[in-house]
């Protein structure tokens, strides 16, 4: 057998081995997509802006200040209901925000349990005025006290 066969037969080989894989890879990735469009939602991230800057009452009545940054986790075929109720979803996290005390904003476990009151309280706002409850999760990208 010449050099210039067995290169072509090489060739061949190779060349069937890259349409193997790729036609595997293919049918991969569909599934997988399948399997996106088919299962639960995508999470999305719907960040408030402007930053959140509220009173609030400390001891001894002096009033003090929380500065956060505040992005909502919602799925991806509910995030329409809070982009279009936004000043209704502001309101609500003002007014739980004002209505913390120094205790409850003090410190991590207390701003981990504000996070999970948070969400309650927006899904209340916009169940009462849409039915909805798209919020799974607050989160705070900044939470300044003082």
């Amino acid at each position: 057998m010449s050099i210039l066969t067995r290169m072509i037969k090489g060739c061949r080989i190779k060349l069937c081995l890259m349409v193997f894989g790729c036609s595997l890879f293919a049918s991969l990735a569909s599934v997988v997509h399948a399997e996106d469009e088919a299962g639960a939602p995508m999470p999305v991230y719907i960040e408030l802006t402007p930053d959140f800057i509220v009173n609030y009452s400390a001891s001894g009545g002096k009033l003090k200040y929380i500065k956060t940054k505040i992005s909502l986790r919602s799925s991806s075929d509910m995030a329409g209901a809070i982009e279009g109720n936004m000043p209704l979803v502001r309101d609500a996290i003002v007014m739980f925000l004002s209505s913390r005390s120094q205790e409850q904003v003090s410190g991590a476990l207390a701003r981990e349990e504000t996070r999970g009151e948070a969400a309650v309280a927006v899904n209340e706002a916009l169940k009462n005025e849409t039915g909805l409850e798209p919020v799974k999760d607050v989160l705070f990208a900044s939470f300044v006290t003082q």
